[in-house]
């Protein structure tokens, strides 16, 4: 059985909205925007992250959003640029400024959020984070379960005075949500599912942090079979963790990264959902995907013909394909106006020197400092047959 639904992905401009009313209520559900982030040691690409997030609140404020999902990886780690940090808060300032406090930022903790450092220690104490801060700041709702309570206690209302809670009512939507379970919370969903109320007139929402099994190749996950007892009590399951976009059975929503956070990401279909229900009893779903003004990439195939005596005479023949082709020509022409893409390069072909490999790191720098990109990504694949056969072609 399939169980894969994936409605038309559609660019804000080409959005068809409707009149809203009192019974219609609107949101945005996004994930992992992995703030603080700082790829190929290029600040401008650091930049994207926040960019991201100035878009996705840009769109909520254009589609008069009742609220906005974030399924958390929303920080990168607890390690990160004062300088950046400053930025998000006025940004977050300024959108609360902006619609007047009234569509507020709901979120959980994922477990980059938790993170002492980006290169995977783990922060041991659960006592901090940057989203408890910027919860502390009025500038979010961060909801997190006691899975200490009897049921009926799992899930306290938000105290805006305590600064915590784990569920939040808006109109007639309850949005439900706890921190960072692990990869495999199978115990802690039986507590969660008990902790849901299902009331006549309710929507819920649940908002979680863990990937769903067989969604990504040798990535572990939940077992669909596990969350379908949520399914009597959850109207909307808000995923977040798999950088990989996906919608289960029309109810399990995992949106992708906001922003492509390794190189794998590119490849992924990602982006954010917009979420319109209407009718106080039939809650008529209605879900679209919008595509963010996310970097670019390009990925350039070159056959190398032979070898190569010194290594500048390869680095500079590659330089020289690559800025023929017709995408660089055209970046080259309007750079001022155009995001530098990142690089993907698989050179195949004749091994181009007899005696050394290529270094990566310093190949890939090259590339970077000797065209208009923000980053490069190197693949060897040598086979001297491929030269006859594209010479063929």
């Amino acid at each position: 059985m399939n169980h894969s639904y994936n409605p038309r992905s559609l660019p804000l401009n080409e959005l068809p909205l409707e009149k809203k009313t009192d019974q219609t209520i609107r949101f945005i559900h996004t994930s992992d925007i992995h703030l603080g982030s700082h790829q190929y040691e290029k600040s401008l690409r650091s930049d994207d992250f926040i960019f991201a997030l100035k878009e996705v609140l840009q769109i909520s404020q254009n589609i008069s959003a009742d609220f906005i999902l974030l399924g958390g990886d929303i920080f990168n780690s607890l390690d990160i640029l004062p300088g950046k940090m400053k930025v998000i808060i006025e940004i977050l300032k300024e959108f609360q400024k902006a619609t007047k406090g009234k569509v507020p930022i709901i979120t959980i903790e994922g477990n980059h959020d938790i993170r002492r450092f980006s290169r995977g220690v783990k922060f041991r104490h659960r006592d901090q984070s940057w989203l408890k801060v910027c919860a502390k700041l009025g500038l979010l709702i961060l909801l997190d379960a006691d899975f200490q309570a009897p049921s009926e206690h799992v899930f306290q209302p938000y105290d805006f005075e305590q600064v915590k809670g784990g569920k939040i009512q808006i109109k007639n939507v309850v949005i439900y949500g706890s921190r960072y379970l692990g990869e495999k919370p199978i115990s802690a969903l039986s507590i969660i599912r008990k902790g849901i109320k299902k009331e006549g007139g309710i929507y819920n929402i649940l908002l979680q942090h863990f990937g769903v099994e067989g969604q990504m190749k040798n990535v572990p996950g939940v077992p669909l079979e596990i969350l379908k007892p949520l399914h009597h009590r959850v109207d909307y399951l808000a995923l977040g963790h798999f950088h990989k976009q996906f919608i289960l059975d029309n109810w399990i929503y995992n949106p992708g990264s906001a922003e492509a956070v390794s190189s794998m990401d590119f490849k992924y279909n990602r982006g954010i959902f917009f979420v319109e229900i209407s009718g106080l009893e039939t809650f008529e779903k209605k879900v679209q995907i919008l595509k963010l003004n996310n970097r670019r990439y390009l990925k350039k195939f070159i056959c190398n013909p032979f070898q190569f005596k010194k290594k500048e005479n390869f680095y500079r023949y590659i330089i020289k394909r690559l800025k023929m082709a017709p995408e660089f020509v055209r970046i080259t022409k309007i750079t001022s106006c155009l995001k530098s893409p990142f690089l993907f390069l698989t050179i195949r072909g004749v091994k181009p020197f007899l005696y050394y490999d290529i270094k990566h790191r310093e190949f890939e720098k090259f590339l970077v400092q000797n065209l208009p990109i923000v980053g490069a990504k190197v693949y060897q694949n040598y086979d001297s047959k491929i030269i006859t056969l594209e010479n063929y072609l």
